[in-house]
């Protein structure tokens, strides 16, 4: 497993399991999220990923702010 197919386990697994994710969509260092439950994310672990700079959930949609381009968004998408 490389190190970016486990920070997307682990941030899939933040945020509530794949059950949890409707979508998932990103630009350079940003990975958003729509999800079906808020209660359901777990942002503290999400901080503390590697690579992780910061989040925030706004309007059904959990943004992870990347310390830097991190192609996550393949490994997401499985």
């Amino acid at each position: 497993m490389t190190e970016n197919q486990r920070i997307a386990k682990e941030v899939i697994e933040a945020v509530g399991g794949k059950e949890n994710i409707q979508s998932v969509t990103h630009c350079a260092t940003r990975l958003r999220i729509m999800v079906n439950k808020e209660e359901s994310i777990d942002k503290e672990a999400i901080e503390n990923i590697d690579k992780v700079k910061g989040a925030f959930y706004n309007s059904g949609q959990f943004q992870i702010i990347l310390k830097e381009p991190v192609p996550l968004i393949k490994f997401m998408k499985k």
